[in-house]
């Protein structure tokens, strides 16, 4: 009788252990979400993966950990596998229920984000199935933006093109101490390019540092953030062509408004928000100042545009200010995300980042020269700067024979860090 109750106690104790154990996963859940919605996609892919190694075969939470790698930058193909679970149980978009703890099934466009997972990881044969399964499918057709499907199906076709006529590129991983064992990313150049100034993420807080090149060594860094009076919520946009304005992204005033620092007396000054007639309601993305100061290159996706982020130009005015901001025009922004605007050859080529255009997928650099007043047709700066992932924030030099920017350093395991690449031939013909 005693080892009956024994047992029977074991029983009730192992019962409400189940429930709290259900209450705290529900509560890991909602942390995820709560990340997830502030787009801090490592912690939401942290609580997501706890929750799942609970219920291994829910559609839904191998979907949202999917997504969340999607969108953590060198983590993209780690999507791939969830993506595949997902897609084994799907439903229409009026039957997912995203913020519900009790949904089972991924919607259906996790064929779509499957596609993307597949295309980034060079797999573009099943990314197109992916696609295709998802168009397909008789909840597509009046639930999703068709355009952009397309476009991600088409520049898997584009990308087997590409990848046929490799440019001649050679990849520099800068040295010590520009990268370290964080990550470094946003790099901005001078036109000397002796003078760099880029983010480290550090533990607590993003630095803006400085560093300049005495002909045989890169100084130590200067951390910025105290001069500049950021906590962390500024990053590098531009630096000019002379070293001596550093226009920067501040990403706390709501969606992200330009600001610009000068170097004064030997020092720089507060950052000043530039004006109306450039700053807007809207998200401002990067700049571009032009070597005679006088132009300023940006992104945003203010309303009126093209579609999505769109470059635009404003002319300097007297006392520092800026005249209306004229959109780029038709033939440099598509229908999609154009960003990273970047003036080379006396302002004569304009190199920028686009979701649209001949792009293999994500974000390409393509290059654009000047007829006169008007731009030509852009032309995708080809493979090995392009890939299926996105590739972004480029900074060109030299006419477009150097190039600085950020990656995945995959072979030290560092993060992003920062590389100089220097194209010496093969180059597209605009």
């Amino acid at each position: 009788m005693r080892q009956f109750y024994v047992s029977l106690l074991c029983l009730s104790f192992l019962s409400t252990a189940a429930a709290q154990t259900k209450d705290e996963i529900a509560e890991d859940f909602e942390d995820a979400q709560y990340f997830f919605n502030r787009e801090e996609f490592k912690e939401a892919a942290y609580y997501y993966k706890k929750v799942l190694d609970q219920y291994p075969e829910n559609a839904n939470l191998n979907f949202k950990l999917g997504e969340c790698y999607l969108n953590i930058r060198g983590e993209e193909s780690k999507a791939v596998p969830y993506l595949e679970n997902a897609t084994k149980s799907t439903v229409e978009k009026k039957r997912y229920k995203s913020n519900s703890f009790e949904e089972k099934n991924a919607p259906l466009h996790a064929y779509f984000y499957l596609g993307n997972a597949y295309r980034i990881s060079n797999q573009l044969d099943k990314a197109m199935k992916a696609y295709q399964t998802f168009i397909n499918s008789p909840y597509y057709y009046g639930n999703y933006n068709e355009s952009v499907v397309e476009n991600e199906i088409k520049a898997c076709e584009r990308a087997l093109i590409i990848r046929d006529s490799p440019i001649n590129l050679v990849e520099e991983l800068l040295p010590d101490p520009l990268n370290s064992a964080s990550s470094e990313l946003y790099p901005v150049v001078s036109d000397d390019e002796k003078t760099i100034v880029f983010i480290r993420k550090l533990k607590f807080y993003d630095a803006i540092l400085l560093c300049q090149f005495d002909g045989n060594s890169w100084s130590q860094p200067l951390n910025l953030n105290p001069l500049l009076g950021s906590d962390g919520d500024f990053y590098p946009a531009c630096l000019s062509g002379d070293g001596k304005e550093l226009y920067l992204i501040k990403t706390s005033s709501g969606a992200g408004d330009l600001f610009v620092s000068f170097y004064r007396d030997s020092s720089w000054t507060k950052p000043e928000r530039l004006g109306k007639s450039v700053n807007s309601a809207s998200r401002e993305a990067s700049a571009f100042l032009t070597a005679d100061g006088q132009w300023l290159y940006f992104s945003s996706d203010r309303a009126g545009g093209k579609g999505g982020l769109d470059i635009y130009v404003a002319k300097r005015m007297a006392g520092n200010q800026w005249g209306k901001a004229k959109n780029a025009g038709k033939i440099i922004n598509s229908g999609f995300d154009e960003d990273s605007p970047c003036l080379t050859n006396g302002g004569n080529t304009l190199y920028f980042s686009s979701k649209g255009h001949y792009s293999m997928g994500g974000f390409d650099l393509f290059y654009s020269t000047k007829n006169g007043r008007k731009w030509s047709t852009p032309v995708n700066a080809g493979y090995p700067v392009n890939s299926t992932a996105d590739n972004n924030s480029f900074v060109v030099k030299q006419g477009g024979k150097i190039m600085y920017g950020s990656k995945i350093n995959t072979v030290n395991q560092t993060g992003e860090d920062l590389y100089k690449y220097v194209i010496s031939s093969n180059l597209p013909k605009p």
